[in-house]
């Protein structure tokens, strides 16, 4: 049985179920709490503090690269799953930049402002704005909830490449799903977290596109 240690808000961890459910794998998932990842540092003896992190009876996996897709690929090879043919791993490496980078760096900005429909807890949503604050800089939430309209409008800038790609196949790179289409599929988990965001409707071929990634787990 294997464990997913996780913040069910991660994009990353969003990604890695998702990859999970695809493969049937028989696993658990343990959401921590936002101030308390002892058994992340416990499991990686020191050597990791984030999520996600995988337990597989035993075995520890955690991202260990900047561009972090260890825990995919322990799953693709484990599972066999064809995420990463080695003739896509140049333009799968190009548009997991572009989905974790710029996509990212937006998207979560969007569900952040919503905090208090996913943190209920006051200490938890409070240790949360401590750690953004110290990352962002103090009031950047609020910031970032002043901005909404315009970080809006820069994450469909930031679609509409994808929106195109997709007109053409069913998935961002082949005829099947890859990793990119996974890596997307937990970046716009993030966004859609809070529930009041949808994928814009000027973007029908990223709709179907999301309706066929849900379909697979």
């Amino acid at each position: 049985m294997m464990t997913l240690y996780q913040l069910p808000f991660s994009p990353f961890c969003i990604t890695i179920e998702a990859i999970l459910k695809f493969a049937k794998a028989a696993y658990q998932v343990v959401n921590l709490p936002f101030t308390d990842r002892r058994v992340i540092v416990e499991k990686s003896q020191g050597a990791y503090y984030r999520v996600p992190l995988l337990d597989d009876d035993g075995t520890a996996v955690w991202d260990r690269t900047e561009l972090g897709q260890e825990v995919a690929r322990y799953l693709d090879e484990k599972f066999k799953l064809g995420l990463f043919p080695p003739e896509l791993e140049g333009i799968q490496a190009i548009l997991a930049r572009y989905i974790e980078s710029e996509i990212e760096a937006v998207g979560f900005k969007l569900n952040d402002i919503h905090n208090e429909s996913w943190l209920p807890d006051l200490y938890e949503r409070t240790m949360w704005l401590r750690h953004k604050e110290r990352r962002f800089g103090p009031g950047c939430v609020a910031q970032w909830r002043a901005q909404k309209e315009d970080l809006q409008r820069q994450l469909e800038d930031l679609l509409e490449p994808l929106d195109q790609m997709l007109a053409l196949k069913p998935f961002l790179v082949d005829a099947r799903f890859r990793f990119v289409d996974f890596d997307l599929f937990g970046i716009l988990g993030n966004y859609l977290f809070s529930g009041h965001h949808a994928i814009p409707s000027r973007f029908p071929q990223l709709i179907h596109w999301h309706g066929r990634m849900k379909s697979l787990g």
